[in-house]
């Protein structure tokens, strides 16, 4: 089967790694193919780790600043097994690149959108790269960030192929709470492109239901929802029986200003706990806490720190939990950033067969989904969040809801369908 499916070229920001959650839904959707019938562009300054594709041409951002002064610095390579990431060139560009990613100020990306203005990116090399893969099909994922609309948008005139574009966030509306001026007048540059992309693709993918609702609206299209799939194949609903204390865990980033509902979450289960141990919450993230932070929180031995774990340990992890909690921040400055999105870790916790317990304002897109399926348990604020976990039936609505929420990922998210529907649409883009 895979030697009939069409070349696909993907373009994406991030580096293709299988061991992140970010590209874990890249891995996902194309799994069943060939790995030779696939190559990506990418611009993060690593070295690939997937087994999903073996083809890749690497734009590095450093090379376009030394363009600037020296204009026949080469910007673009293709990656292969032979490529070494460790030399003192590819560790200086990764170091000073994950600092202007990671460092969240859009002073950096109004610097980067100037840098990629001045087309050092366009280079022979990559026109090379594009004519050897010559894909039948081009996969675009959608970005934020204006350059990587423009890298697609030049790629596909480049082949003159169909394409797919795969919204993944909020890219186009205003819905926005920041009131910056130059964050509208960078949004107003950004919908242009975007616009361009998405109306003169052949298939629109987007992220969630109530994504697919507003952009289906906007551009006229009927896009397609397509999340990261469950393999139900060997998987069967286990019911467990749920006993104090009742173990409950977090596993992700801790950004925009999610920690603060962890805060209050232990503080409820600080109250509840003052006689006996009822509830327990393991956190696990990669990010940066503050020691007195994580003192503050978890000095009563109720809520636990732990070092982040390997993506292939996630399901370990969730195994020794009867709670997975899914959180988006209750501040209204930053209800914006997951408006439209649906995290790949809902999918993974809807696998686990595990009760889902989902905090966040219900006009969010995953909150809404999950509130809409009746597949976890839904606060919408703190007084909401107490009331759930101060009652007297709450190990009997964790064992009604672990079951719910494990055949919500069966009915919406079974890896199977969502093989069936991609494969179906890319064969018949390349009729």
């Amino acid at each position: 089967m895979n030697q009939v499916f069409p070349k696909i070229l993907v373009i994406s920001r991030s580096v293709w790694d299988d061991s992140k959650g970010t590209s874990s839904t890249l891995s996902n959707i194309f799994c069943n193919y060939n790995p030779e019938q696939l190559s990506c562009i990418y611009i993060e300054t690593k070295k690939p780790n997937t087994k999903i594709c073996n083809t890749f041409f690497q734009i590095s951002e450093i090379s376009l600043i030394k363009k600037i002064f020296k204009w026949n610095t080469k910007t673009g390579q293709e990656i292969n097994s032979e490529y070494i990431e460790s030399d003192s060139l590819a560790k200086m560009e990764a170091s000073t690149m994950n600092y202007v990613r990671h460092h969240r100020s859009f002073f950096y990306t109004f610097l980067r959108e100037i840098l990629w203005a001045f087309n050092g990116w366009k280079s022979k090399e990559l026109k090379a790269f594009v004519k050897k893969v010559n894909p039948d099909i081009i996969w675009a994922d959608g970005s934020p960030l204006i350059l990587m609309n423009r890298l697609s948008k030049y790629i596909t005139k480049l082949t003159r192929k169909p394409y797919c574009v795969y919204e993944m966030d909020d890219v186009y509306t205003y819905k926005i709470s920041n009131h910056n001026p130059f964050r509208y007048i960078y949004k107003y540059f950004l919908r242009k492109n975007v616009s361009q992309l998405i109306t003169n693709s052949s298939q629109l993918f987007v992220i969630s239901p109530k994504m697919k609702t507003e952009y289906d609206e906007i551009f006229n299209v009927n896009s397609k929802i397509l999340t990261k799939g469950i393999d139900y194949s060997d998987k069967e609903f286990k019911p467990y029986k749920v006993v104090e204390p009742i173990k409950m865990v977090y596993m992700g980033q801790i950004i925009y200003d999610r920690l603060s509902v962890l805060q209050e979450l232990g503080k409820i289960i600080d109250d509840i706990n003052v006689n006996s141990k009822k509830i327990q919450l393991d956190i696990y993230t990669n990010n940066h806490i503050e020691e007195e932070i994580k003192s503050s929180i978890s000095r009563k031995g109720n809520v636990k720190f732990n070092e982040p774990v390997p993506y292939d340990m996630v399901a370990k992890v969730i195994d020794e939990h009867d709670v997975v909690v899914y959180v988006e921040s209750l501040n209204k400055q930053y209800e914006h950033v997951a408006r439209l999105s649906f995290s790949t870790k809902i999918t993974d916790y809807l696998a686990s067969g595990k009760c889902v317990l989902a905090i966040g304002p219900k006009n969010i897109a995953p909150i809404e989904y999950l509130k809409n399926e009746d597949a976890a348990i839904v606060a919408n604020n703190y007084d909401e969040m107490r009331r759930i976990l101060v009652a007297d039936n709450l190990p009997k609505l964790i064992e009604e809801y672990s079951m719910k929420g494990f055949y919500c990922g069966l009915k919406n998210h079974n890896k199977k369908d969502i093989d069936k529907m991609v494969v179906n649409i890319l064969m018949d883009l390349n009729k």
